[in-house]
């Protein structure tokens, strides 16, 4: 076939033409799966840490909202947590305390990590290696003078970072400074609520955080989470609540994460119009080669116009160049979105822990080819329609 023929005439500008559809096929694919897997995670955490309501402040502006500063925060959270215990319908209610601070060994320079506070003997911590921070009685009904443990747990990626192991001293503070007086011994490493955050994480006693970060003044944590004993109750109860409390803001499941992904919406608008750009300058990139082509084979197929040959036959052969390649270059695009996806997952999961984020679906790929083949039609559409401008005779009389 002449179409077939005709590419390899330029052979770097048909390469050129396919890795640029194929980077277009491998942004959607990637960016569908990456969607899709943050959905089934997202529902799938929540899911498996078997909590059912989030309480916590509402962000008055963009700041709160993503920053989490101190207006978005929960105030009196021990007498809140216990009044929530005190529903029937209610198993455990668990604040929790979130902030960056500063960790390191010995004579090495501070690291910022990410500090939780939550309550260490509570089911929302696994210990994989070492045993459980101590129970903490520093908070004492409303005051913070009992005995700090002094220990923390950290998850494989602060122990990297930080280079400690179990049995280890390290450094802990708000600030470099504070950091630098402030001695807690690693007790454990765990790696079960490293979902919250994408930094390296070190964990301590819910109250000892709060004194550390100064936010034992007014008893503040960043949420309260909630377990039922049914979670068939669980838009019963979080109604209840939120009318006991309106000042803060309660969630389902389902909610606080759809909650996640508006916060997170610019990032995803950007995402996603990256790939809309690819598509578009891969598209654009074939029609212009092509017509490039067109534009210097004018003579050719005016000579095979006036020989006899019929626009089809001419379109046949010249239109399904740009089909072709867009062919070439989504099965490509969509080969290669696997070893992509394999590499993209496993550095997730090492910066989260999340497993296997990203999973090519096979609808995702039909995806990714009928994108292709739209391409390709594009291609041909752009290639006939300039080829019934071509006036033979013009072309015969340059010759």
């Amino acid at each position: 076939m002449l179409a077939i023929k005709n590419l390899f005439r330029n052979k770097l500008r048909t390469l050129l033409n396919i890795i640029g559809v194929m980077l277009a096929i491998i942004s959607l694919v990637i960016l569908a799966s990456l969607g899709s897997g943050l959905l089934d995670t997202g529902e799938q955490v929540l899911k498996d840490s078997s909590m059912h309501l989030w309480m916590k402040g509402r962000p008055v502006d963009l700041q709160t909202q993503y920053i989490q500063s101190s207006q978005a925060r929960i105030s009196d959270v021990h007498q809140i947590s216990t009044q929530t215990l005190a529903d029937p319908r209610v198993n455990v209610s668990t604040p929790l305390l979130t902030e960056i601070v500063y960790a390191h060994k010995e004579g090495e320079d501070p690291k910022a990590v990410f500090g939780l506070g939550v309550d260490t003997g509570g089911p929302l911590v696994t210990i994989s290696s070492g045993a459980p921070i101590s129970t903490s009685t520093l908070y004492n009904g409303g005051t913070y003078d009992g005995p700090f443990t002094s220990e923390v747990l950290v998850d494989s990626r602060a122990a990297r970072l930080l280079g400690v192991e179990v049995g280890d001293t390290i450094f802990a503070g708000k600030t470099i400074s504070d950091a630098r007086n402030r001695q807690f011994k690693v007790v454990g490493i765990s790696d079960s609520l490293s979902t919250f955050s994408l930094n390296a994480m070190v964990i301590f006693p819910f109250p000892e955080f709060q004194l550390i970060t100064g936010n034992h003044y007014q008893d503040s944590a960043s949420m309260i989470i909630v377990r039922l004993n049914d979670v068939n109750t669980a838009e019963q109860v979080k109604n209840d609540l939120q009318q006991q409390y309106p000042e803060y803001q309660i969630n389902t499941n389902r909610e606080f994460l759809n909650n996640i992904i508006e916060q997170n919406g610019f990032f995803i608008v950007s995402a996603f119009s990256i790939v809309i750009l690819a598509i578009v300058m891969g598209t654009s990139l074939i029609i212009l080669t092509m017509l490039l082509s067109l534009n210097e084979r004018k003579k050719e197929i005016g000579i095979l116009q006036v020989v006899g040959f019929s626009r089809l036959s001419i379109a046949r052969n010249f239109g399904f160049e740009g089909f072709i390649i867009s062919i070439i270059g989504g099965i490509s695009g969509i080969l290669l979105s696997m070893p992509v996806a394999e590499i993209i997952n496993q550095v997730v999961k090492r910066m989260t822990g999340l497993d296997e984020l990203l999973v090519l679906d096979t609808k995702i790929m039909l995806l990714g080819f009928l994108m292709a083949v739209i391409i390709g039609l594009l291609s041909t559409l752009a290639t006939i329609w300039r080829l019934s401008t071509i006036k033979p005779m013009e072309q015969i009389r340059s010759v």
